[in-house]
């Protein structure tokens, strides 16, 4: 196990994560991570691969398309 602190950075809170963190989670500066809470006191951080960010992105347009179908139809009719 690893210990690290959260740090507030103006009105944030940020996670450090050391080297050698980001070496096991497979991670660098810049990459997209998917950030859950399991239970109560658990913070899951997870590496997205293409794929993934890809299913996420197409999951996240579709959610917005079938909430705004009506406004897209309406649109489409002039």
């Amino acid at each position: 196990m690893l210990l690290t602190r959260i740090e507030k950075i103006g009105d944030s809170a940020a996670l450090l994560l050391t080297d050698e963190m980001l070496k096991l989670l497979n991670i660098g500066f810049g990459d997209e991570v998917e950030v859950s809470a399991e239970g109560e006191c658990r913070l899951v951080i997870r590496s997205l691969n293409e794929s993934e960010r890809k299913r996420l992105i197409e999951k996240a347009a579709d959610n917005v398309l079938r909430r705004r179908e009506s406004v897209y139809r309406r649109l489409a009719e002039g």
